[in-house]
């Protein structure tokens, strides 16, 4: 290789790298299904939500070198998202996060897609600028069942990790709601009964405990400000819960979009297709303000996904691969 890749951070990044970085991660979704999709504004909301990583750290990075135990001697500009300049011109995005099982993970994005030849070529010189981390994993977002993501699925220690469900809302087929109804959720009635089925589903399914997390009180507050948070009974049981559902405002694709953050079914409702009734009766409910519903389910999570394919589309999906495909170890 004649030339290096060269280093840019987010932070510094010109209007035209922006658009370029975006177009690649909007050509990571399979759009198809959207009828409604409007190109600009997926443009500008995709390419504010990268812009936004740098605002993560407008205070200075003293929080995260204390516990990364990062040395002075690593410049603040090599802890931000790095725009990466390939030899041929293209770039790509490199980011560094943890995920819920506090896995350090590279996650890069191109203007293209990223194939698997061209990061065993120029990932180690990547991963050898941060040098203040040691990453596990490697994240690609791929767009479902492309050739792109059979190949990358196929490798060794590929991982499905999150998976984006949506659906415009006025082309989903509602399922009838009249056995549930809604009500705000009640934070002294309602919340130890969310936490006692949270531990029994994690009984239960103790593979999901650290990749479906149980909410705090506080994220909770939030949701009952915005009127986002609901409890579903029974009308054949009145006061008997079934569910709680709790959703937050999202502006993926450039929709004005509901995104749902949690979402339990109580274990003795469990299979007796309640939770697209459930769903049902809260977009009849947000129907008129929001115009998208989507979430994003774990790749393990078989029950989530199952539902999600009753009345959304598979949209984008997230493969990891071991770091040690690309480096000696």
């Amino acid at each position: 290789m004649d030339k290096k890749l060269t280093f840019k951070s987010l932070n510094k990044a010109t209007h035209q790298e922006l658009e370029r970085i975006t177009k690649g991660l909007i050509n990571t979704y399979d759009t198809s299904p959207l009828r409604k999709l409007n190109s600009a504004l997926a443009m500008t909301a995709e390419r504010e939500d990268i812009r936004a990583r740098s605002d993560d750290y407008q205070d200075g990075f003293d929080e995260v070198r204390s516990r990364r135990q990062i040395p002075d001697s690593v410049p603040d500009e090599q802890l931000h998202d790095q725009i990466v300049y390939l030899p041929s011109g293209e770039i790509w995005l490199a980011s560094i996060y943890r995920n819920h099982i506090d896995q350090t993970i590279i996650e890069i994005i191109g203007e293209s897609r990223t194939e698997y030849a061209d990061l065993k070529i120029y990932l180690p010189e990547i991963l050898a600028f941060f040098t203040w981390c040691q990453p596990e994993l490697l994240s690609v977002w791929s767009k479902p069942n492309s050739q792109h993501f059979d190949s990358l699925l196929s490798l060794s220690g590929a991982h499905l990790e999150d998976c984006f469900w949506g659906a415009e809302i006025d082309h989903i087929p509602l399922a009838a709601a009249d056995d549930v109804t809604l009500r705000p959720l009640d934070m002294e009635t309602d919340w130890h009964w969310y936490k006692t089925e949270y531990d029994l589903f994690h009984k239960e399914t103790s593979e999901l405990k650290e990749r479906v997390e149980i909410e705090d009180k506080e994220t909770f507050e939030e949701a009952l400000k915005r009127q986002l948070l609901f409890v579903a009974e029974s009308h054949h049981q009145p006061a008997q819960k079934i569910g709680i559902i709790m959703l937050e405002p999202c502006t993926e694709l450039g929709y004005n979009g509901v995104l749902v953050s949690d979402f339990i079914i109580a274990k003795a409702f469990r299979g007796q297709g309640l939770a697209v009734k459930i769903q049902a009766a809260t977009l009849n409910r947000l129907k008129q303000k929001y115009d998208f519903f989507c979430g994003y389910i774990y790749g393990g999570n078989g029950a989530s996904l199952q539902n999600a394919k009753k009345n959304r589309h598979l949209l984008r999906t997230e493969i990891t691969l071991p770091i040690e495909h690309f480096i000696s170890v």
